[in-house]
């Protein structure tokens, strides 16, 4: 009986080593992929650092006023070319009180009262 019971208190302490074993292992491998993953976090945020810095550049309004300059011939505004709201022509309006062109050049017709509707046009190509 004693026998009996030794082997089974045994057997149970083997088992309990394999478990703790095991467990270590996984701790320890737990322990390395958190460490990785930190690593590739810091370096992650050193990127987006860097990368904040060169936006930081590439927006920069000198960088871009230069550019500008250069490749597209853009200069800076004349104030003597300004002038005042006054001295721009009036066009005269010669369009029907309830007919009209809205921008997308569909012919608005308005009624007295009532809301403006656009004329159907057809879009797309062949059918």
């Amino acid at each position: 009986m004693i026998r009996t019971l030794n082997a089974i208190a045994f057997v149970v302490a083997a088992a309990l080593a394999v478990a703790l074993y095991i467990a270590k292992a996984e701790a320890k491998s737990s322990q390395e992929r958190l460490e990785d993953i930190q690593a590739q976090l810091v370096e992650e945020r050193r990127q987006i650092n860097v990368l904040n810095v060169e936006i930081a550049h590439l927006e920069d309004p000198e960088r871009l006023r230069a550019l500008a300059r250069r490749y597209l011939g853009f200069e800076p505004l004349d104030p003597s070319r300004e002038v005042d709201l006054s001295d721009l022509p009036l066009l005269a309006d010669a369009r029907p009180e309830n007919e009209g062109v809205r921008r997308d050049q569909a012919l608005v017709r308005q009624e007295e009262g009532a809301l403006a509707m656009a004329e159907p046009t057809r879009v797309g190509g062949p059918d």
